[in-house]
Protein backbone atom coordinates (compact mmCIF):
# COMPACT_ATOMS: atom_id res chain seq x y z
CA UNK A 1 0.00 0.00 0.00
CA UNK A 2 1.44 3.49 -0.99
CA UNK A 3 0.44 6.96 0.16
CA UNK A 4 1.37 9.97 0.45
CA UNK A 5 1.36 10.73 4.44
CA UNK A 6 1.01 8.06 6.90
CA UNK A 7 -0.07 9.63 10.46
CA UNK A 8 0.28 8.42 13.56
CA UNK A 9 -2.44 8.98 15.92
CA UNK A 10 -5.71 10.36 15.05
CA UNK A 11 -6.43 12.54 18.48
CA UNK A 12 -6.92 15.76 17.72
CA UNK A 13 -3.30 17.03 16.05
CA UNK A 14 -3.74 13.75 13.84
CA UNK A 15 -7.17 14.73 12.99
CA UNK A 16 -6.97 18.21 11.83
CA UNK A 17 -3.80 17.27 10.24
CA UNK A 18 -4.96 14.72 7.96
CA UNK A 19 -8.14 16.54 6.84
CA UNK A 20 -5.94 19.42 5.51
CA UNK A 21 -3.88 16.76 3.24
CA UNK A 22 -7.48 14.66 2.14
CA UNK A 23 -8.54 18.19 1.20
CA UNK A 24 -6.10 18.81 -0.85
CA UNK A 25 -5.93 15.53 -2.71
CA UNK A 26 -3.44 13.64 -0.48
CA UNK A 27 -3.44 10.07 -0.72
CA UNK A 28 -3.36 10.02 3.22
CA UNK A 29 -3.40 6.88 6.03
CA UNK A 30 -3.84 7.34 9.83
CA UNK A 31 -3.17 4.58 12.08
CA UNK A 32 -4.57 4.81 15.70
CA UNK A 33 -4.44 3.23 19.14
CA UNK A 34 -8.38 3.41 19.51
CA UNK A 35 -8.18 3.86 23.15
CA UNK A 36 -10.63 5.78 25.49
CA UNK A 37 -8.36 7.45 27.49
CA UNK A 38 -6.40 10.11 25.49
CA UNK A 39 -6.29 13.39 26.25
CA UNK A 40 -8.20 14.52 23.22
CA UNK A 41 -11.19 12.17 24.26
CA UNK A 42 -10.76 13.73 27.60
CA UNK A 43 -10.48 17.42 27.20
CA UNK A 44 -13.24 19.74 27.63
CA UNK A 45 -12.11 21.32 24.57
CA UNK A 46 -12.62 24.99 26.27
CA UNK A 47 -12.39 28.34 23.78
CA UNK A 48 -10.94 31.03 25.79
CA UNK A 49 -9.84 34.12 23.98
CA UNK A 50 -8.50 35.60 27.13
CA UNK A 51 -5.92 33.16 28.65
CA UNK A 52 -5.02 32.55 32.54
CA UNK A 53 -4.76 34.57 35.98
CA UNK A 54 -2.41 36.82 33.44
CA UNK A 55 -5.58 37.47 30.88
CA UNK A 56 -3.27 37.75 28.18
CA UNK A 57 -4.50 38.18 24.27
CA UNK A 58 -1.89 35.86 22.59
CA UNK A 59 -0.19 37.08 19.22
CA UNK A 60 -2.48 35.87 16.07
CA UNK A 61 -4.70 34.80 18.88
CA UNK A 62 -7.60 36.44 16.48
CA UNK A 63 -6.45 34.73 13.21
CA UNK A 64 -6.11 31.55 14.60
CA UNK A 65 -9.59 31.98 16.23
CA UNK A 66 -11.49 33.05 12.89
CA UNK A 67 -9.54 30.27 11.73
CA UNK A 68 -10.82 27.65 13.70
CA UNK A 69 -14.61 29.07 13.80
CA UNK A 70 -14.63 28.43 9.60
CA UNK A 71 -13.11 24.83 9.93
CA UNK A 72 -15.97 23.92 12.41
CA UNK A 73 -18.54 25.47 11.37
CA UNK A 74 -17.60 24.09 7.45
CA UNK A 75 -17.38 20.71 8.81
CA UNK A 76 -21.07 20.93 11.48
CA UNK A 77 -22.75 22.11 7.63
CA UNK A 78 -20.65 19.33 5.80
CA UNK A 79 -22.03 16.43 8.82
CA UNK A 80 -25.01 17.98 9.78
CA UNK A 81 -23.61 17.50 13.53
CA UNK A 82 -23.67 20.21 16.18
CA UNK A 83 -19.88 20.34 17.48
CA UNK A 84 -18.73 23.49 18.54
CA UNK A 85 -21.19 25.07 21.32
CA UNK A 86 -20.91 29.18 21.51
CA UNK A 87 -21.17 29.74 24.76
CA UNK A 88 -19.53 32.59 26.65
CA UNK A 89 -17.69 32.30 29.84
CA UNK A 90 -18.51 34.23 33.20
CA UNK A 91 -14.99 34.82 34.81
CA UNK A 92 -14.81 35.20 38.18
CA UNK A 93 -11.82 36.95 39.76
CA UNK A 94 -10.53 34.99 42.57
CA UNK A 95 -8.76 38.03 44.46
CA UNK A 96 -7.62 41.65 43.89
CA UNK A 97 -4.45 40.90 42.20
CA UNK A 98 -6.59 39.62 39.26
CA UNK A 99 -8.87 42.66 39.13
CA UNK A 100 -5.53 45.12 39.16
CA UNK A 101 -4.21 42.85 36.28
CA UNK A 102 -7.26 42.59 34.49
CA UNK A 103 -7.72 46.32 34.64
CA UNK A 104 -4.08 47.00 33.59
CA UNK A 105 -4.69 45.08 30.34
CA UNK A 106 -7.75 47.21 29.18
CA UNK A 107 -6.09 50.06 30.31
CA UNK A 108 -3.36 49.37 28.25
CA UNK A 109 -5.02 47.90 25.45
CA UNK A 110 -8.65 49.02 25.41
CA UNK A 111 -9.45 48.78 21.66
CA UNK A 112 -8.24 45.27 21.22
CA UNK A 113 -10.02 43.61 24.67
CA UNK A 114 -13.22 44.97 23.42
CA UNK A 115 -14.76 42.62 22.03
CA UNK A 116 -13.79 39.75 24.10
CA UNK A 117 -15.51 41.01 26.73
CA UNK A 118 -18.75 42.67 28.21
CA UNK A 119 -19.94 43.44 32.14
CA UNK A 120 -21.08 40.52 34.20
CA UNK A 121 -24.08 39.88 35.92
CA UNK A 122 -24.40 36.71 37.22
CA UNK A 123 -26.78 35.51 40.18
CA UNK A 124 -24.29 35.99 43.23
CA UNK A 125 -26.44 33.49 45.56
CA UNK A 126 -25.59 30.90 43.71
CA UNK A 127 -22.22 32.26 42.74
CA UNK A 128 -18.93 33.35 45.28
CA UNK A 129 -17.88 36.64 43.28
CA UNK A 130 -16.75 38.59 46.31
CA UNK A 131 -14.32 40.51 43.55
CA UNK A 132 -16.71 40.94 40.94
CA UNK A 133 -15.52 39.46 37.20
CA UNK A 134 -16.50 39.61 33.51
CA UNK A 135 -18.33 38.11 30.72
CA UNK A 136 -15.65 36.61 28.21
CA UNK A 137 -16.81 36.76 24.34
CA UNK A 138 -16.60 34.33 21.70
CA UNK A 139 -15.74 31.47 23.84
CA UNK A 140 -17.23 28.27 23.58
CA UNK A 141 -16.36 24.43 23.48
CA UNK A 142 -16.20 21.69 21.38
CA UNK A 143 -17.50 18.35 21.56
CA UNK A 144 -13.99 16.49 21.25
CA UNK A 145 -15.29 12.64 21.43
CA UNK A 146 -18.13 13.44 18.72
CA UNK A 147 -15.72 15.75 16.77
CA UNK A 148 -13.03 12.69 16.93
CA UNK A 149 -16.02 10.23 16.09
CA UNK A 150 -17.20 12.44 12.47
CA UNK A 151 -13.67 12.66 11.54
CA UNK A 152 -13.00 9.14 12.03
CA UNK A 153 -15.71 7.92 9.68
CA UNK A 154 -14.60 10.72 6.89
CA UNK A 155 -11.51 8.81 7.36
CA UNK A 156 -13.17 5.45 6.86
CA UNK A 157 -15.52 6.74 3.87
CA UNK A 158 -12.06 7.03 2.12
CA UNK A 159 -10.15 3.83 2.94
CA UNK A 160 -7.83 6.26 5.28
CA UNK A 161 -7.65 4.75 8.65
CA UNK A 162 -6.54 1.73 10.41
CA UNK A 163 -6.55 0.48 14.08
CA UNK A 164 -2.67 -0.87 14.98
CA UNK A 165 0.49 0.31 16.96
CA UNK A 166 3.30 2.23 14.90
CA UNK A 167 6.50 1.21 17.10
CA UNK A 168 9.63 3.98 16.23
CA UNK A 169 11.82 0.88 15.41
CA UNK A 170 9.13 -1.21 13.24
CA UNK A 171 9.97 1.71 10.74
CA UNK A 172 12.65 1.87 7.65
CA UNK A 173 13.74 4.79 6.67
CA UNK A 174 14.79 5.55 2.68
CA UNK A 175 16.21 8.79 1.32
CA UNK A 176 12.41 9.81 0.34
CA UNK A 177 9.80 7.54 2.35
CA UNK A 178 9.58 5.21 5.20
CA UNK A 179 8.13 1.63 5.09
CA UNK A 180 6.03 0.15 8.06
CA UNK A 181 4.63 -2.90 7.57
CA UNK A 182 3.14 -3.05 4.29
CA UNK A 183 2.71 0.57 4.10
CA UNK A 184 5.22 2.77 2.03
CA UNK A 185 4.65 6.33 2.64
CA UNK A 186 6.50 9.33 1.23
CA UNK A 187 6.46 11.04 4.87
CA UNK A 188 5.43 9.76 8.65
CA UNK A 189 3.63 12.03 11.11
CA UNK A 190 3.62 11.58 14.46
CA UNK A 191 0.83 13.01 16.13
CA UNK A 192 1.20 11.05 19.51
CA UNK A 193 0.28 12.83 22.20
CA UNK A 194 2.33 12.44 25.32
CA UNK A 195 3.18 9.57 24.18
CA UNK A 196 5.69 11.10 21.41
CA UNK A 197 8.08 11.57 25.06
CA UNK A 198 9.04 8.04 24.34
CA UNK A 199 9.78 8.40 20.71
CA UNK A 200 13.51 8.20 19.85
CA UNK A 201 12.83 10.64 17.38
CA UNK A 202 11.66 13.19 19.24
CA UNK A 203 12.64 12.50 22.84
CA UNK A 204 15.05 15.20 22.81
CA UNK A 205 12.23 17.83 22.80
CA UNK A 206 12.07 19.57 26.10
CA UNK A 207 8.75 17.39 27.18
CA UNK A 208 6.75 18.52 30.22
CA UNK A 209 3.45 16.45 29.78
CA UNK A 210 0.93 17.15 32.66
CA UNK A 211 -1.92 14.63 33.70
CA UNK A 212 -5.50 16.39 34.23
CA UNK A 213 -8.28 15.87 35.87
CA UNK A 214 -11.80 16.46 34.79
CA UNK A 215 -15.35 15.31 37.21
CA UNK A 216 -18.78 14.77 35.69
CA UNK A 217 -21.19 16.00 38.41
CA UNK A 218 -24.98 16.55 39.40
CA UNK A 219 -26.16 19.67 41.41
CA UNK A 220 -29.80 21.19 41.60
CA UNK A 221 -28.27 24.55 41.25
CA UNK A 222 -27.37 26.74 39.27
CA UNK A 223 -29.85 25.35 37.36
CA UNK A 224 -30.54 28.29 34.79
CA UNK A 225 -26.79 29.11 34.12
CA UNK A 226 -25.63 28.37 30.49
CA UNK A 227 -22.62 29.57 30.59
CA UNK A 228 -19.17 28.00 31.34
CA UNK A 229 -18.18 29.34 35.07
CA UNK A 230 -14.22 29.87 35.59
CA UNK A 231 -13.07 30.91 38.85
CA UNK A 232 -9.31 29.06 39.55
CA UNK A 233 -10.91 26.54 37.92
CA UNK A 234 -14.02 25.58 35.68
CA UNK A 235 -17.73 23.91 35.53
CA UNK A 236 -19.17 23.56 32.32
CA UNK A 237 -23.52 22.93 31.58
CA UNK A 238 -23.89 20.01 29.50
CA UNK A 239 -27.90 20.21 30.41
CA UNK A 240 -30.13 18.55 32.86
CA UNK A 241 -27.97 19.66 36.19
CA UNK A 242 -24.92 17.97 34.46
CA UNK A 243 -22.05 19.50 34.54
CA UNK A 244 -18.07 18.86 33.69
CA UNK A 245 -15.89 20.05 35.89
CA UNK A 246 -11.87 20.72 35.87
CA UNK A 247 -9.00 20.45 35.75
CA UNK A 248 -5.62 19.55 37.24
CA UNK A 249 -2.29 19.94 36.24
CA UNK A 250 -0.05 17.43 37.62
CA UNK A 251 3.43 17.35 35.62
CA UNK A 252 4.38 14.52 38.59
CA UNK A 253 2.22 11.78 37.82
CA UNK A 254 2.51 7.76 38.09
CA UNK A 255 0.27 6.61 35.46
CA UNK A 256 -2.96 8.06 33.30
CA UNK A 257 -5.21 6.57 35.52
CA UNK A 258 -7.45 9.06 38.06
CA UNK A 259 -6.51 9.46 41.34
CA UNK A 260 -8.47 10.17 44.82
CA UNK A 261 -6.15 13.42 45.08
CA UNK A 262 -6.67 14.78 41.72
CA UNK A 263 -11.06 14.45 42.38
CA UNK A 264 -10.45 16.20 45.52
CA UNK A 265 -8.69 18.85 44.08
CA UNK A 266 -11.43 19.45 41.58
CA UNK A 267 -13.96 19.47 44.08
CA UNK A 268 -12.18 21.95 45.83
CA UNK A 269 -12.20 24.21 42.58
CA UNK A 270 -16.19 23.49 42.01
CA UNK A 271 -16.03 24.78 46.11
CA UNK A 272 -14.27 28.27 45.02
CA UNK A 273 -17.10 28.80 42.02
CA UNK A 274 -20.22 27.72 44.06
CA UNK A 275 -21.85 26.35 46.90
CA UNK A 276 -23.72 23.80 45.76
CA UNK A 277 -22.56 20.97 47.02
CA UNK A 278 -21.96 18.25 44.09
CA UNK A 279 -22.58 14.69 43.27
CA UNK A 280 -19.62 13.22 41.12
CA UNK A 281 -21.07 11.08 38.30
CA UNK A 282 -17.67 9.94 36.88
CA UNK A 283 -13.78 10.87 37.49
CA UNK A 284 -11.25 10.54 34.33
CA UNK A 285 -7.83 11.83 34.01
CA UNK A 286 -5.60 11.85 30.43
CA UNK A 287 -2.24 13.38 30.37
CA UNK A 288 -2.06 16.46 28.41
CA UNK A 289 0.91 16.62 25.56
CA UNK A 290 2.92 19.74 26.78
CA UNK A 291 6.14 21.00 25.19
CA UNK A 292 8.30 23.79 26.75
CA UNK A 293 6.02 26.50 27.59
CA UNK A 294 3.31 24.80 26.34
CA UNK A 295 4.31 25.48 22.81
CA UNK A 296 3.09 23.92 19.66
CA UNK A 297 5.93 22.59 17.81
CA UNK A 298 5.89 20.79 14.41
CA UNK A 299 8.08 20.32 11.22
CA UNK A 300 10.44 17.68 9.42
CA UNK A 301 13.34 15.94 11.71
CA UNK A 302 16.23 17.20 11.51
CA UNK A 303 18.31 14.28 9.90
CA UNK A 304 15.04 12.19 8.64
CA UNK A 305 13.05 14.06 6.50
CA UNK A 306 10.94 12.07 5.64
CA UNK A 307 9.72 12.06 9.32
CA UNK A 308 7.90 14.51 10.50
CA UNK A 309 6.52 16.38 13.75
CA UNK A 310 2.78 17.57 15.23
CA UNK A 311 2.87 18.33 18.79
CA UNK A 312 2.06 20.10 22.20
CA UNK A 313 -1.33 21.02 21.31
CA UNK A 314 -2.53 21.21 24.94
CA UNK A 315 -5.26 22.84 26.32
CA UNK A 316 -5.43 25.51 23.79
CA UNK A 317 -5.89 23.04 20.93
CA UNK A 318 -8.95 23.52 19.92
CA UNK A 319 -8.22 27.30 19.26
CA UNK A 320 -4.75 26.87 17.89
CA UNK A 321 -4.83 23.75 16.35
CA UNK A 322 -6.57 24.57 12.90
CA UNK A 323 -4.45 27.12 11.53
CA UNK A 324 -1.44 25.32 12.57
CA UNK A 325 -2.56 22.39 10.80
CA UNK A 326 -3.17 24.28 7.65
CA UNK A 327 0.24 25.91 8.30
CA UNK A 328 2.21 22.54 8.87
CA UNK A 329 0.32 20.77 5.38
CA UNK A 330 1.75 24.18 3.63
CA UNK A 331 5.04 23.32 5.08
CA UNK A 332 5.00 19.31 3.85
CA UNK A 333 3.57 20.05 0.19
CA UNK A 334 4.85 23.56 -0.55
CA UNK A 335 7.90 23.65 2.16
CA UNK A 336 6.33 26.79 2.91
CA UNK A 337 8.15 28.84 6.19
CA UNK A 338 6.31 26.99 9.84
CA UNK A 339 6.05 29.90 12.18
CA UNK A 340 8.65 30.71 13.50
CA UNK A 341 7.22 30.05 17.44
CA UNK A 342 6.50 26.50 16.15
CA UNK A 343 9.17 25.47 13.94
CA UNK A 344 10.72 22.26 15.40
CA UNK A 345 14.12 23.20 13.38
CA UNK A 346 14.20 27.22 15.02
CA UNK A 347 13.40 26.45 18.45
CA UNK A 348 15.42 23.47 18.96
CA UNK A 349 17.72 22.44 15.65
Amino acid sequence: MKVDYLIVGQGLAGSLLSWQLLSRGKRVLVVDRDEEGTSSKVAAGLVTPIAGSRFNIPDGMERNLNFAKKFYWDLEESSGLTLFHHVRIARLFQNEKEVATWQKRIAESPERYKEFYEKLTIDSSQFHLPHGGFEMCQSGWLDLPAFLEQMRQILLERAAYAIGVVRPADIVTHENSVQWKNVEAGTIVFCQGWEGCQNEYFDWLPWNPARGDVLDIKMKNPSNESRIVNRGGWILPRGENVFRAGSTYDHDFANASPTETGKEEVLEKIARITGEEPEVISHRSAIRPSIRRSQIIMGRHPKHRSIAFFNGLGSKGVLNGPWHAHCLADHLLSNKPIPESADLQSNFV
